[in-house]
């Protein structure tokens, strides 16, 4: 009998080995994790995803909020799995061609997006070239390995200007501007649309005759490569998560109002269910793991 007991001990402890790693790996491929900048449309697109894909699809999400340069090397190094704030072709085009063949492209989440040099409506200027003459201060920027940077140094250099470029958070850059606008003073971004700033300030992009900014961008959402394949379903829900302008503004809005950002993704998304049922409609949800 006691044989018998041991025989049988051994026999599950066989079968629970090697049913381990099988739970293992699917309980793996059930978890996402997601990388983000604190960036608002960034935080804005991070946390709507991340919701639907816990509250629809039934995956376990990680955030991680980190620089941007570390955000495409996670990526390529499959630290992470997904991004949903890349934007191509110009901005952060370097960071593909520095990990090509490690970064997949999954699809558009929002278009047209611009970056460029912004100021107040009320500065009697139109055009990045005349600077030199109506304005030598400081251009605030943010943070140094941002794609807006590497572009407004190039700018910068272009067309011979005397500005000293900042860097900044995108908070103190926005700090800046409400108070330069409160005085009605004279000042100089690094500005990107969509922003919740262009709703809550007046404010205008300088024209680039060089054509140095691009004056279109998409944003997409970016992988690791081979999680398309992998994970059929999340890149579906990712390729159909496309927003209007109408939608990615009022997202912006209702996170900026919202004292907790995520409540003001929840906001959004309660009061715009039928736009993201279209986006997981169809898509079977993962099974909830029984404990």
């Amino acid at each position: 009998m006691k044989r018998i007991g041991f025989l049988f001990f051994v026999s599950l402890l066989i079968f629970s080995s090697c049913k381990a790693p099988s739970d293992r790996e699917r309980s793996e491929k059930d978890h996402l994790r997601i990388v983000y900048t604190d960036w608002s449309e960034s935080m804005a697109l991070t946390y709507l995803t991340s919701i639907l894909l816990e509250r629809d699809l039934g995956f376990g999400v990680s955030l991680k909020m980190t620089e941007v340069d570390n955000v495409f090397n996670e990526i390529a190094s499959a630290e992470a799995d997904i991004f949903v704030d890349a934007w191509l072709p110009s901005t952060h085009s370097e960071y593909l061609a520095l990990y090509e063949n490690r970064i997949e492209v999954l699809g558009i989440n929002y278009q047209p997006a611009r970056t460029g040099f912004v100021v107040p409506k009320y500065m009697d200027i139109e055009s990045i070239g005349q600077l030199n003459d109506y304005y030598t201060g400081p251009i605030a920027g943010i943070d140094t390995t941002a794609g807006i940077m590497r572009v407004a140094r190039e700018v910068i250099e272009a067309y011979g200007l005397q500005n000293e470029l900042r860097v900044l958070s995108e908070e103190q850059m926005i700090g800046e501007l409400r108070n330069a606008v409160r005085r009605q003073e004279r000042i100089v971004i690094t500005g990107w649309d969509p922003h919740w700033m262009f709703f809550r300030y007046d404010l205008k992009f300088l024209m680039d005759p060089l054509e140095i900014f691009m004056q279109e961008e998409q944003i997409y959402s970016i992988a690791r490569t081979g999680f398309a394949d992998e994970n059929p379903v999340v890149a579906t829900f990712l390729e159909r998560m496309v927003l209007t302008e109408r939608q990615m503004k009022s997202l912006l809005f209702e996170m900026h109002l919202s004292a907790d950002p995520r409540e003001g993704v929840k906001k959004w998304i309660k009061e715009n269910e039928f736009v993201v049922n279209q986006w997981t409609r169809g898509l079977t949800p993962q099974r909830k793991k029984i404990m």
